[in-house]
């Protein structure tokens, strides 16, 4: 069977970054790589509307009129399995926090290099969240995936958090009870010594979990 390509789905308003973004993408994702481009909110979230599949998404925060994370919240709502990476000038690291607690399943910073963007463009590919090495730094989290005494369902839960799923997400994804998923999410938080979904995707970062595996 033909590889399918990966779909990658670039939103920001500066054409400059979207023709960066899709030259390192097209370049240096291995299999090939489609790209479709938009430059504001609506026009990402009608083309989300029209059923279109995409495999990953990278989105500016500071879109013309809409509060980037406003805009994230909306997208996890029309397509909450859909990988998320903002790609922001925001170095604030409360702003990471909050993208990665509303859904974002990586956060690079507009000022890193070109090499560091089409790495994260490749771990993209390869199911690997990015994040900023500063913020990575200050987290102190557990090492290694062998300690991690999760079951078949909690792993299954800890995909979905790592894709930016709500819990009522998650129970019609796994057609199971929003009390269950409560149960496995604060049995992922008690595996990874954390407790928010922020830092579930900063430990799973960590630990080189995949996200969609």
């Amino acid at each position: 069977m033909p590889q399918v390509m990966f779909r990658l789905l670039i939103c920001d308003d500066h054409p400059a970054i979207r023709t960066a973004l899709r030259l390192l993408a097209c370049e240096g994702i291995p299999g090939g790589c489609e790209v479709t481009e938009c430059a504001s909110a609506e026009e990402l979230l009608a083309l989300l509307e029209q059923g279109r599949a995409f495999d990953f998404l990278t989105l500016d925060l500071q879109l013309p009129g809409r509060s980037g994370l406003d805009v994230l919240a909306e997208v996890k709502q029309l397509r909450p399995d859909l990988p998320v990476m903002v790609f922001s000038a925001d170095e604030n690291p409360e702003r990471v926090t909050e993208a990665l607690q509303a859904g974002a399943t990586s956060y690079l910073f507009k000022s890193a290099s070109e090499q560091s963007l089409a790495e994260a463009l490749r771990a993209a590919a390869a199911h690997r969240s990015t994040l900023p090495a500063p913020y990575v730094r200050a987290w102190k989290g557990g090492q290694g995936l062998d300690d991690l005494a999760l079951s078949t369902r909690q792993r299954e839960v800890l995909q979905c958090l790592l894709r930016g799923m709500s819990a009522k997400q998650i129970a019609r994804a796994l057609g199971i009870s929003d009390g269950t998923v409560k149960s496995h999410t604060v049995a992922v938080f008690r595996a990874l010594n954390v407790s928010s979904r922020a830092q579930v995707v900063l430990e799973a970062h960590r630990r080189g979990i995949p996200f969609g595996a």
